[in-house]
């Protein structure tokens, strides 16, 4: 059994490919109308427009309530983290593994002070998923899923070959931290672009001053991550961003989705993560601190109209 902890639009994605693919999961995921419309009347899932179809997937809105699982998959808000993280340990069979795909930096910290380090695993996916509406999911792209155990030497083949099986692109790596890196680099330059000018990854692709910036926020997060250890080639890694946001073209990220519903976004655990890493580095990363400004004032409007 594999639990995905927080089916919003990308964890309901990843729970949809698991269900069609004959292997039994089931999701947790916040009370409210989501919840509500996938536990009445299933998951209406499609493609980034079209036709779509109803995928009944078991679901619960308490933790407590949900049977152990072999692993868990955790893909809430980076922001979530330390509230849940208490609760995983509870939510994993004897001998099963967490795996942390979420966004941005500190998910992996806050885990390991409920969860066994021989028992958790870390990594990136670069699936692409929105949600238009309660109840409603939309893929937004192809990608991949990297991981690998947060303690060396931990085997956690099993949880690959889960994957594979699944028809997930899947890659078990020694570290995590190169992929994690790399997804925040990703992060960092193209979701807070596409909350400020309210834009698709087909919209960024499309507009050269976008393309720019990006390639601007793309360095100075890749300065950071060398700075932080993580060896990474800015031209290599301007390169991946552009395959990914052509993989992903029909997507909306997820920080666009955040601002669009007057939701907390994961700014801090992306661009801010980033300007403090910078900070003890004595870097200077002059577009990262003018988006991360930008956002966090387009957050807090935006959760003061909707309180």
């Amino acid at each position: 059994m594999i639990t995905v902890y927080g089916c919003g639009a990308l964890g309901s994605r990843i729970a949809v490919k698991f269900q069609e693919a004959g292997i039994p999961v089931q999701g947790v995921t916040r009370p409210g109308p989501h919840f509500d419309r996938i536990s009445s009347g299933g998951l209406l899932f499609g493609g980034s427009d079209g036709p779509l179809r109803t995928v009944r997937l078991d679901i619960f809105d308490d933790p407590s309530a949900c049977p152990p699982a072999d692993l868990v998959i955790i893909l809430v808000k980076a922001w979530q983290t330390p509230e849940i993280a208490p609760r995983v340990k509870d939510l994993l069979s004897p001998g099963g593994f967490a795996l942390t795909l979420q966004n941005g930096l500190g998910n992996v910290e806050a885990l390991q002070e409920h969860v066994p380090g021989e028992r958790l695993l870390a990594g990136t996916v670069t699936y692409g998923a929105f949600r238009p509406e309660p109840g409603v999911v939309r893929s937004g792209g192809d990608g991949s899923i990297r991981f690998g155990p947060v303690e060396a030497g931990v085997d956690a083949g099993a949880v690959l070959d889960t994957f594979l099986s699944a028809g997930f692109p899947a890659a078990l790596e020694e570290s995590p931290w190169p992929s994690i890196w790399e997804k925040v680099i990703i992060n960092a330059a193209v979701n807070p672009v596409a909350a400020l000018t309210r834009s698709s990854n087909r919209d960024i692709l499309d507009s050269p001053f976008t393309m720019r910036i990006m390639e601007a926020l793309c360095r100075e997060a890749t300065a950071a991550a060398s700075a932080a250890g993580i060896s990474v080639e800015p031209g290599a890694q301007w390169e991946y961003l552009r395959k990914i946001l052509e993989l992903t073209s029909g997507n909306r990220p997820s920080m666009l989705q955040d601002i669009e519903a007057g939701n907390r976004t994961e700014i801090e655990a992306i661009s801010g993560e980033i300007l403090r890493h910078g900070e003890k580095a004595s870097l200077s990363l002059p577009y990262t601190e003018a988006v991360y400004g930008l956002v966090k004032a387009l957050e807090a409007a935006g959760l003061r109209s909707s309180s």
